[in-house]
């Protein structure tokens, strides 16, 4: 059975992260809204991965939805302070959403703009973990 594209996007993200930054895949049956992985470094990191097919036009906004019960854990741990990414990725690359940017439409022109490499994003996860920028 083939990989689904978020998995092969993530697993192409965490294979340039630093072996000894610690990351946990959460996946709890009987708690919904968990978001997908918890970083830990000097800071800790928890983020929800995405993976879409880019819209053809421009104007088409970026369908970057969360369930309700991801809504209300991603809001939760944010007003608490804690660092937070929604990570989009597609084909060609990824766009993190930080505060609460995930709740407001993106169309695809503004999602080509702050396209990043894997590696790229790769790089920010260490570094908003305290890792090396």
């Amino acid at each position: 059975m083939a990989a689904k594209p978020e998995t092969t996007f993530y697993a192409g993200v965490h294979k340039h992260l630093p072996a000894d930054l610690h990351r946990e895949k959460m996946h709890n049956p009987y708690r919904g809204g968990t978001w997908d992985f918890w970083f830990s470094g000097l800071a800790d990191l928890w983020v929800e991965y995405k993976f879409v097919v880019l819209p053809k036009r421009d104007s088409t906004p970026v369908d970057v939805t969360l369930s309700d019960l991801q809504k209300d854990w991603g809001g939760g741990r944010h007003f608490e302070g804690r660092n937070l990414a929604v990570i989009v990725g597609c084909k060609e690359g990824g766009v993190i959403l930080e505060n609460l940017a995930w709740e407001r439409p993106l169309s695809c022109a503004d999602f080509k703009k702050q396209l990043r490499s894997r590696v790229e994003i790769a790089r920010w996860i260490a570094h908003t973990t305290g890792g090396p920028p």
